[in-house]
């Protein structure tokens, strides 16, 4: 099971848990699917952002509570066994919710058992090449899970990679380079435990897996189906 895999690996009781999660291709669905299965196991979770994420109007995160005020989040009595969303709204952009102010985290993560950080934004493609800007890793972090999707592999670089305008596939080569690209799949994740998660890999034959002989990084490669909570290799 892959939830309870990133349990074992990145919750430890008696502190806050700040998982600050980048790169595209089922980082949402991430936030969602592991706050559900930590919120099952008792812990009082919440899911939030230092970027911006879908509104919840626009999106089910499966939370028990939604606010979207600095106001009505501190005043929220936090409960275990309790899954809540928290992102600030913006008029001017009905269908996001963006990153609260810094020191509310620093406060909300005296409270909570675990926090789950989308800390990244890709526009629904499923690799990403970072700016300057991001991700944005909030001090509290304890760990970092960078997210790819396996329908990245084989694909026009321009339609696959966002910040990558590139008429190449993604192929071994690279790939290869992005894990290598200080901009990439790994940025963020420095100083921090951590792990890359390749998502929808159920789509995946034995020429995808092949794509990744030559990778060497500091951090487990987890081949998964965050929909389906099922791991099918690791390296």
């Amino acid at each position: 099971m892959l939830y309870k895999t990133l349990e074992e690996m990145f919750i430890k009781d008696r502190r806050c848990n700040f998982i600050s999660i980048t790169g595209a291709g089922g980082k949402t669905t991430l936030l969602s699917s592991f706050g559900q299965y930590l919120k099952d196991t008792g812990r009082s979770v919440l899911l939030t952002t230092t970027t911006k994420v879908q509104a919840p109007l626009y999106y089910d995160y499966m939370a028990d509570h939604v606010f979207q005020s600095e106001s009505s989040i501190l005043s929220y009595e936090v409960e275990r066994g309790k899954m809540v969303f928290y992102a600030e709204k913006n008029s001017l952009d009905v269908k996001k919710a963006f990153a609260p102010r810094q020191e509310i985290l620093d406060v909300l993560a005296g409270r909570f058992d675990c926090i789950l950080c989308e800390a990244d934004g890709s526009r629904g493609l499923p690799m990403k090449i970072h700016s300057s800007r991001d991700p944005v890793i909030h001090p509290k972090t304890t760990s970092v899970i960078a997210v790819m999707g396996s329908s990245a592999l084989f694909g026009k670089i321009c339609f696959s990679v966002f910040g990558d305008e590139g008429e190449a596939l993604v192929d071994e080569k690279y790939l290869k380079g992005y894990f290598n690209d200080p901009e990439a799949i790994l940025k963020g994740m420095d100083g921090h435990e951590g792990a890359v998660l390749v998502n929808a890999a159920e789509n995946m034959d034995e020429k995808g897996y092949a794509l990744f002989s030559s990778i060497s990084i500091p951090y487990p490669i987890i081949f998964c189906s965050e929909k389906k909570d099922e791991i099918y290799a690791r390296i």
